[in-house]
């Protein structure tokens, strides 16, 4: 299938990534943006498992059995869905990443 792209993106990924062959350049600059991605995730996840002292595997079994403390302010609800949010977007991420390899 063949794809249209204007001479300025392909300047542009070019000059990104030092390829001229368009499936290449978006290849590097799509796992270049993953890759950052992840690691802006990761300082987040990192974030929440510093600020409650554990994994969000183990606060959410904590959660599910209601051993959280002030579990229904908003402040703490508002940081679970977040922190599970981050993680699902993790894992999704890294699936799509071993495409690229």
């Amino acid at each position: 299938m063949a794809i249209g792209v204007s001479k300025s993106t392909l300047k542009v990924l070019t000059d990104l990534t030092g390829e001229i062959v368009f499936e290449r350049a978006l290849n590097i600059t799509l796992k270049d943006s993953i890759e950052h991605r992840l690691e802006k995730i990761k300082k987040n996840l990192n974030t929440y498992q510093k600020n409650y002292g554990m994994k969000f595997d183990d606060f959410k079994m904590l959660w599910s059995s209601g051993k959280i403390k002030n579990q229904s302010s908003y402040e703490v609800e508002k940081d679970f869905l977040e922190w599970e949010g981050l993680v699902m977007r993790k894992d999704k991420l890294e699936g799509i990443s071993k495409w690229f390899i």
